[in-house]
């Protein structure tokens, strides 16, 4: 755009320095049209003024087609963001519902563990279902388990190539 204007102003010096240069008149005749004594600068300040217009209809055009094409993009990209905020509530929520239930079953097997041995009514309220003999034994839960690491999956090979020529990480081989 700047380009243009750059360009429309070098045409309109040239015109201008056309129109100073070429005093002269002629006779002009156009189909069924005729004009007489007509300057000679005239029919090309017409001819620049007719193709100046004409680009300025196309910057105004490709401006407004470019300016709907941001406002959609715009649109899409909010209306994503929005849903990535919703997911990210939803996640959170479910990440403290979680966090509440494990806490509670904890608790009630904490609360078994600790009266089990030592109150025969304890003992009387358990589950007697019989034990599945095919199945495996299921090793307790330790501590060590339930402050275990978050999974992360493991990176991409583009998002490791990606970093490493973006500085923020070696290449890990």
């Amino acid at each position: 755009m700047i380009l243009f204007l750059i360009l429309l102003l070098i045409a309109a010096a040239g015109v201008g320095l056309y129109a100073s240069e070429n005093t002269a008149t002629h006779n002009v005749t156009l189909w069924q049209w005729h004009w007489s004594a007509v300057p000679d600068w005239v029919p090309v300040v017409v001819t620049a003024a007719v193709i100046g217009g004409l680009f300025l209809l196309y910057m105004l055009y490709s401006g407004m087609v470019h300016g709907v094409r941001v406002g959609s993009m715009r649109r899409r990209v909010t209306t994503r963001e929005s849903t990535i905020a919703d997911l990210r509530r939803e996640n959170q929520r479910l990440r403290e519902e979680n966090a509440r239930v494990r806490s509670e079953l904890r608790g009630v097997d904490r609360g078994v563990a600790a009266t089990s041995g030592r109150n025969a009514p304890a003992d009387a309220e358990r589950d007697t279902t019989p034990v599945d003999q095919n199945r495996e034994p299921v090793a307790a839960e330790t501590e060590a388990d339930r402050s275990a690491a978050p999974f992360r999956p493991r990176p991409t090979f583009g998002e490791r190539v990606r970093a490493f020529f973006s500085g923020r990480e070696p290449a890990g081989y």
